[in-house]
């Protein structure tokens, strides 16, 4: 049977003009562990594609295709598969047989929701699913907990549960541009959290970030956050914090703790002053206030010796500080 199959893979290969870039021989088909289909104009894959055993990676990127067949999932050895830019409206019932996934990436599909046996898939280390429109994620996607990098950025997600706790070594998540009000509580939970971007949301509250002393990356823009009510100093290892466009008035003194801060910026907000002690962020090269209710910069904005860009536009006549360091400003 499974030559049989191999012999129909084959012939799809040739009916398709595949055979310059693809074997047809039965022998090495049957070895083949690496398979680039990405960017073939291809509508549909065929079901003979689940007889290639010994299969570890498959890239099918850059298609049209809008679903993919059950015999994928026969693909038992499968760790890295590359399904972004097609038109996949559904995954196929059993996905969670492929359960040697590492890697995985449905980036820029239609994907409304996974299937129940996608939480089965417990050895996945990176999962991108941006640019979907997944509407929830399931309780049991807590199992995912070997997960480094995990993004479901620019999808129609209102909420999520906790799924977090679990999550002991994930780096990187990425929920930006989503329709979240409340982020979940086991986040606070992430040990390893280096990069957390929230961008796009409708954030009001968030939980306790004091635990994640090694976020080195927090991008909170364009949400409707009023204030910052943790204590920021935590967040000791911070470089890059962007709090653009949400409804800030005032800044915790907190903020002037984190000395490894890089890159600060809280433009669009209704900020009337910087904290005194802003002078302390030794570290900082880049600031960004512009668009806030600012009538000056504190005193000690003098001691800032690193800082090399300020924008500082559309506020109440706010002057370009004496800064040595400074190579452009947005106000001369």
């Amino acid at each position: 049977m499974k030559n049989n199959e191999l012999i129909d893979f084959s012939i799809w290969i040739k009916s398709n003009g595949l055979n310059s870039v693809i074997p047809t021989d039965l022998e090495t088909l049957k070895k083949l562990s690496v398979l680039d289909l990405s960017k073939q104009k291809l509508r549909e894959l065929p079901s003979s594609i689940g007889s290639l055993e010994n299969l570890t990676v498959l890239k099918i990127s850059g298609n049209r295709l809008k679903k993919l067949p059950d015999s994928i999932c026969n693909l038992k050895n499968l760790r890295n598969l590359q399904c972004e830019n097609n038109l996949l409206e559904e995954l196929p019932k059993d996905f969670g047989l492929l359960d040697s996934l590492l890697v995985l990436n449905l980036n820029g599909n239609h994907l409304r929701e996974l299937p129940k046996s996608f939480c089965k898939l417990t050895k996945l280390t990176r999962l991108t699913i941006a640019a979907n429109l997944l509407q929830e994620i399931d309780d049991e996607f807590k199992n995912l907990d070997k997960l480094l990098y995990l993004s479901l950025d620019t999808n129609d997600l209102k909420r999520l549960p906790d799924v977090f706790g679990k999550m002991k070594a994930l780096y990187y998540l990425d929920l930006s541009y989503n329709k979240l009000t409340i982020i979940p509580d086991s986040i606070s939970q992430i040990d390893e959290l280096e990069t957390l971007l929230l961008e796009g949301n409708h954030i009001s509250n968030l939980p306790s970030l004091e635990s994640h002393d090694m976020l080195i990356k927090l991008n909170l823009n364009n949400n409707e956050l009023w204030e910052l009510d943790f204590d920021l100093s935590k967040l000791e290892d911070l470089q890059i914090l962007t709090l653009d466009n949400n409804q800030l008035e005032s800044l915790p003194q907190s903020l002037c703790k984190l000395k490894k801060l890089r890159h600060l910026s809280m433009a669009g907000n209704l900020l009337i002053n910087l904290p005194e002690c802003i002078g302390e962020l030794e570290n900082l090269i880049e600031l960004d206030v512009e668009d806030n209710l600012l009538h000056s910069l504190p005193s000690s904005f003098a001691n800032l010796t690193n800082l090399k860009v300020l924008y500082i536009g559309g506020n109440n006549g706010v002057q370009k500080p004496e800064i040595k360091s400074l190579e452009y400003c947005d106000v001369g």
